[in-house]
């Protein structure tokens, strides 16, 4: 079942003023996929909650991360989202019809991204919409029957609790009555090329957005009293068939992905809890202020990171996080052994600087609070001088 929070002004005010004026992001797919490889660092936890858009916070100074796609990509999506719609959605038609083994050619559509305000106003509409269309297949809790025939909602949206606060998720599909049940669709325009995707980690991606997607719809239609089994466990993605912008359709079954989506999305932090421990000095407000000094933004986030503390990762925070080169950029200053991770850092308790380390690994003395990480560097250490010899030495060998 969906939580549902009665908002606390309190809570929501102390985040307000955490956010300040950095931009702010409502959450979707990607800043829920941005969150689960960052969720265990605090300062990333408490702008997640309070919905700061850590892509857009540093804009303007050099540790800015050039996250977003290319206006080459934007277009070839533009281009095949209107292919699919053009003629009464023909192309979509045809691909459902082939790819689910139901006839759509006379199916209704609605297309719920026309006649709505490009609002929050309009996304609760568009939800209540999806919401009443999706009851529809299983009776609803009256027990009136179903639609005869299938319907395509273009554009359904599903409302969810995103820690403790609302928010609206956009699919690109949702076909109803497909055997009985809803199967969420998502319109991708990178080519499936001899059957294989060009992009391992974008159709990775996509499974992950249609699979939260589908979790959403199931919890839609718990909290309307129908059984949320009718909401398939399998999604498909439509996209161009080799170098051409021709769509086909794939199904692939994401019951282990929903699973795991359950996990993540149990895992984000409470905004009324989240405000309660941040402390009241907290706030991106002097970050994200394009009319100071880049010198004087850069040491407002040390001081909030300070606070709050880091965590960071190198594979994680440099694709998922707006900071990752600010907080590098810190312990590469600092020459601090967490610049290399984690694990690293855990190996290295009480070693304060990257120097040491290789002070240790050449058998200097340790001190006390040192001498557990000492030996095992001093070991590493003598290894690595017999197997690489010294410039003097090579230079002999060579002669």
């Amino acid at each position: 079942m969906t939580r549902h929070h009665q908002p606390d002004p309190a809570g929501a005010n102390a985040l307000a003023r955490v956010r300040g004026q950095a931009p702010q992001a409502r959450a979707n797919v990607r800043r829920l996929a941005a969150f689960a490889s960052v969720h265990s660092c605090p300062t990333a936890a408490v702008a997640f909650a309070a919905r700061v858009d850590t892509s857009r916070v540093l804009a303007g100074t050099s540790m800015e991360m050039p996250f977003g796609q290319s206006p080459f990509a934007i277009g070839r999506g533009v281009a095949f989202e209107a292919l699919l719609r053009r003629y009464g959605h023909a192309e979509l038609r045809r691909v459902l019809t082939a790819g689910l083994d139901t006839d759509f050619t006379f199916a209704a559509i609605e297309n719920l991204r026309e006649g709505y305000q490009p609002n929050r106003a309009g996304l609760r509409m568009r939800a209540t919409v999806t919401r009443t269309r999706m009851a529809e297949i299983a009776g609803g809790p009256a027990g009136s029957a179903g639609p005869a025939e299938p319907v395509v909602l273009d554009g359904a949206v599903l409302a969810a609790d995103i820690g403790g606060l609302p928010a609206f998720f956009e699919a690109d599909e949702m076909a109803i009555g497909v055997g009985g049940q809803i199967i969420v669709g998502e319109n991708k325009s990178w080519p499936v090329v001899d059957g294989k995707p060009t992009d391992e980690d974008a159709l990775g991606a996509a499974l992950d957005q249609a699979a939260t997607y589908a979790l959403l719809g199931r919890r839609t239609l718990a909290d309307s009293g129908v059984d949320p089994a009718c909401m398939s466990d399998s999604v498909v993605l439509v996209t161009p068939r080799n170098t051409g912008l021709a769509p086909s359709l794939h199904r692939q079954d994401v019951a282990s992905r929903i699973r795991r989506i359950e996990r993540l999305l149990s895992a984000v932090p409470d905004v009324q809890e989240t405000a309660a421990a941040t402390p009241a000095s907290v706030t991106f407000d002097a970050v994200a202020d394009k009319a100071l000094p880049e010198t004087v933004r850069l040491e407002a986030f040390g001081e909030v990171t300070d606070v709050l503390g880091r965590v960071y990762e190198p594979a994680s925070c440099l694709t998922s996080c707006g900071f990752a080169w600010a907080c590098r950029q810190a312990l590469f200053s600092d020459a601090d052994p967490a610049l290399l991770g984690s694990t690293v850092a855990r190996a290295l308790p009480g070693i304060a600087s990257l120097g040491r380390v290789a002070e240790l690994g050449q058998g200097a003395p340790a001190s006390p609070v040192e001498a557990p990480a000492a030996v095992p560097l001093a070991r590493a250490g003598r290894l690595y001088s017999e197997v690489m010899p010294t410039a003097g030495e090579q230079g002999r060998r060579s002669a």
